[in-house]
């Protein structure tokens, strides 16, 4: 959550699920600072997520704890001698045991030295056999511990180590609340084992289904939005390279997932929302939709041929580039196609892609006529060749 709700999230969940199963709030930095403090504002930078995590009912719930690289400031001071022959650097603590034999601490003599010690006379003898006892040159003996015996520092509550996407990100989709794999990757691997079952009730674009599929997890993903449900279907194809598949087939291809209620059938298409409808068409043609739906120019969406595709998403004219122009009318007529021309031109563009439920004769022409006289080629798709899947030769 971000600074709008979180407080308000914190009592509601505390009903949910109890508050004596609350375990941490963790605070995700998500930017090194950020450019809501300019002139004029009165207020800190707001520079961090909060995450909320609870628990089960039980104390046996799933733990696997984490672990964060030691700070290089911290391996400098600390595993400050080098061992010769192996390179490996090594810090060294006491061996002898405060309190004497009154603690439990054993007294002899070790090269010389008598102290309370503690560990006993034949595990310091196979320490020594193993190397690990440093000798200073008085010959009192201390303890190694080895850089690279080290697992690093547990997870904190204060994330810094995993930043926001930005625009260079090439998981990047362009989906506003697209949070990077890395931090749910570690949600996963902290709270489940594989095989488990990971439920995300607001997937989004799915970025906790990618995670937990190359995590080795089973996983269900809810979304509200037709547009996210196809966005993650497509990078669930993409990127871990899954098929999709008929319910009931789940349990016989491992490596299928099924999408169930998105609105297929042409009625469906024709009631969800203008912009619902435009994301569908764009992204169900491999183009990237806009953010917006005013202020557009006459283009719903944009496709990049294979590796042109920009990183920065705040510069999507840039490059190489087709236009898209979707219409959720029942006929497209040459109107239409007439203004989809004016764009056309305006952009210099050599391709482009009008989406509609069907076209006139008059439309058809239209586009053909504008193919002889200018070279520019419109291609007409309709919702039912995309249902059928047979757009991708058309295109």
């Amino acid at each position: 959550c971000d600074w709008h709700a979180a407080h308000y999230v914190k009592v509601m969940l505390d009903q949910m699920f109890g508050e004596g199963n609350f375990q941490n709030e963790i605070v995700w930095k998500r930017y090194g600072a950020h450019n809501d403090v300019g002139q004029g504002s009165k207020h800190y930078g707001r520079a961090h997520d909060t995450l909320f995590f609870y628990s089960g009912g039980s104390e046996d719930y799933t733990w696997n704890q984490l672990f964060m690289p030691l700070d290089a400031d911290y391996v400098e001071s600390t595993y400050r001698h080098v061992e010769e022959g192996t390179g490996r650097r090594f810090r060294v603590s006491p061996m002898t045991g405060p309190g004497g034999e009154a603690k439990g601490n054993p007294v002899f003599d070790w090269k010389g030295h008598t102290r309370a010690w503690r560990f006993s006379k034949e595990t310091i003898a196979k320490m020594e056999k193993e190397g690990r006892i440093h000798y200073s040159k008085t010959g009192y003996a201390s303890q190694k511990t080895y850089l690279d015996d080290s697992k690093g520092v547990p997870v904190q509550s204060v994330w810094n180590d995993i930043k926001s996407l930005s625009g260079s990100h090439s998981e990047r989709l362009g989906y506003p609340t697209q949070k990077p794999l890395a931090l749910l990757e570690r949600i996963i691997n902290a709270s489940s084992n594989p095989n488990d079952i990971v439920l995300d009730a607001f997937c989004g674009c799915g970025t906790a289904l990618v995670a937990a599929q190359q995590l080795g997890r089973q996983w269900i993903g809810i979304d509200i939005s037709p547009t996210a449900c196809r966005v993650m279907a497509k990078r669930l194809r993409d990127v871990c390279k899954m098929r999709e598949s008929e319910p009931g087939h789940r349990a016989h291809d491992t490596n299928a997932y099924i999408v169930r209620d998105l609105p297929w059938s042409i009625d469906k298409l024709r009631a969800i929302p203008p912009f619902e409808f435009e994301n569908w068409a764009v992204i169900a043609l491999g183009g990237v939709p806009n953010k917006v739906q005013v202020g557009d120019m006459g283009i719903d969406g944009r496709i990049f041929p294979v590796g042109t595709r920009p990183d920065d998403q705040n510069n999507m004219f840039a490059g190489d580039w087709f236009p898209v122009q979707v219409k959720q009318i029942d006929k497209v007529g040459r109107p239409d196609v007439d203004s989809f021309e004016a764009v056309m031109h305006r952009e210099d563009r050599q391709r482009g892609f009008m989406i509609a439920f069907s076209y006139s004769a008059d439309a058809e022409a239209e586009a053909a006529a504008f193919y002889k006289k200018s070279k520019r080629v419109i291609k007409l798709i309709s919702v039912q060749e995309i249902l059928d899947e047979q757009h991708v030769q058309k295109m």
